[in-house]
């Protein structure tokens, strides 16, 4: 899927490249929404992961998706966490995202439904 983001995606990949130490800002509950993500960028954090956001409900509820992903011009590079039990929603909800992040990571650390 070609989106207006493949100069941010081929730079994000460059980042990890160039042998320089990134500064990260992994994702945490109820913590990495926009308004943190914006404070860590003012510290020069490189990437930026938003909250786990459960895929199905994401789906689901045009409510969830303005509730669990907010983003903006600045909000870059992002990459977005989804919890998903099938590989259809997982790929459904990262079509979704597409044009406003640079990657989708899949928890697997979490215990879901």
């Amino acid at each position: 899927m070609k989106t207006g983001n493949e100069n941010s995606s081929s730079s994000i990949m460059d980042m990890f490249e160039q042998g320089k130490v990134l500064k990260i800002c992994a994702p945490m509950v109820r913590y990495s929404k926009l308004a943190f993500r914006s404070l860590v960028r003012k510290y020069n954090c490189d990437v930026c992961f938003t909250p786990m956001i459960v895929a199905t409900d994401f789906l689901r509820s045009v409510k969830a998706r303005d509730s669990e992903f907010t983003t903006n011009e600045r909000d870059r590079p992002l990459i977005v966490q989804f919890a998903a039990h099938d590989a259809q929603t997982l790929a459904d909800a990262a079509c979704v995202v597409a044009p406003f992040s640079d990657g989708v990571d899949l928890n697997c650390g979490c215990p879901q439904r």
